[in-house]
């Protein structure tokens, strides 16, 4: 005979129901993120992550802070064995380039960051009010404005794509003014061409200008877009720099009827390889769980999703915190 202990079976489903609410980290990691000018996307995107972190359950607590900008973060993560343990940073693939080689903004070469997670992939090319303008061979001895050098989306990259894809270096006068300063030389006739461009899902195809490329199809005057072309985009890949080929979709910007042949530059949250595995397994896991939720915080939230946090890049360009994240979620093999 079997005798039944009310009591016992109490207490048991009280021990039961205890294990079952106990937190699935029993201890948060601490990670600091450093970020990007105060109102950037990158500020307000890594002070979103920070609440999401707040969910007792995430098993992170992150801590985001401003900083003077991206090149920065790479600076200042190399100078501080510390912080380079505990932290992640804003970042872009470009940067990273330029940080590998010791070229542009860094007088020596830095180790190669690792990816944690695209939130942004950042497009440009050139556009004209010149109807005649519609091929890069047009824009011999004509006046192109581009952002501030220091810039690598709005001006580096670009020099690139010129120099190595369209072989052009030195046959056209490039200025560089900044990006709402460009918009108004274009507007102004000053230039010929101007540097304009948006951010992109590269899954759904959506797209959002970014804030002067909005002024000048607000001019109510045509715009003519020059595509940089896909044999130049592939031959500036060819000698290392890291771009993404992307076709903007016809609509995206007024005056674009069809496709253009673009780049793309992923704009990412990166650590180095002595940020711990199990925060970065920790923090990818907690990106992937919200990537929805962003679009509450700023607009180039609306275009992350799951597979865009990944595009473009190959397993071995991961942390391997992260890497292990994404292939839980069946996001990569």
């Amino acid at each position: 005979m079997i005798r039944k202990f009310p009591g016992v079976r109490l207490l048991l489903s009280a021990a039961t129901a205890a294990i079952l609410t106990v937190p699935a980290y029993a201890q948060p990691i601490s990670v600091d993120l450093i970020s990007g000018p105060f109102g950037t996307g990158s500020y307000v995107l890594s002070n979103a992550l920070e609440q999401f972190s707040q969910n007792p359950d995430s098993g992170v607590v992150i801590n985001s802070s401003e900083t003077p900008g991206l090149v920065y973060n790479a600076r200042f993560l190399n100078s501080d064995d510390e912080a380079r343990k505990r932290s992640i940073m804003a970042f872009t693939a470009g940067i990273n380039y330029l940080a590998r080689r010791g070229e542009g903004p860094f007088p020596e070469p830095l180790e190669s960051a690792l990816v944690i997670a695209n939130y942004n992939l950042g497009a440009v090319w050139l556009a004209s009010f010149d109807a005649s303008l519609r091929e890069p061979a047009d824009l011999k001895g004509r006046r192109v404005a581009l952002g501030t050098p220091p810039q690598i989306l709005w001006t580096i990259e670009p020099m690139l794509v010129i120099r190595h894809g369209w072989e052009l270096e030195g046959d056209i006068t490039l200025e560089t003014l900044g990006t709402s300063e460009a918009a108004q030389a274009l507007l102004n006739g000053s230039v010929d061409a101007a540097i304009i461009g948006g951010y992109a899902n590269p899954e759904t195809g959506e797209f959002l200008p970014s804030p002067q490329t909005v002024e000048l199809q607000s001019a109510g005057r045509t715009l003519y877009h020059i595509p940089w072309g896909q044999d130049a985009i592939g031959a500036t890949i060819d000698v290392g720099i890291p771009l993404i080929h992307a076709n903007i979709p016809a609509g995206a910007v007024e005056g674009l009827n069809e496709p253009l042949s673009s780049f793309y530059d992923a704009i990412h949250w990166a650590a180095y390889a002595d940020f711990d595995e199990e925060a970065a397994y920790r923090v990818t896991k907690l990106i992937i769980e919200n990537v929805d939720s962003f679009s509450e915080y700023h607009a180039l939230g609306r275009l992350m999703s799951p597979s865009a946090l990944v595009h473009g890049w190959k397993p071995e360009d991961f942390h391997p915190g992260a890497l292990r994240a994404y292939r839980e979620a069946g996001l990569l093999e």
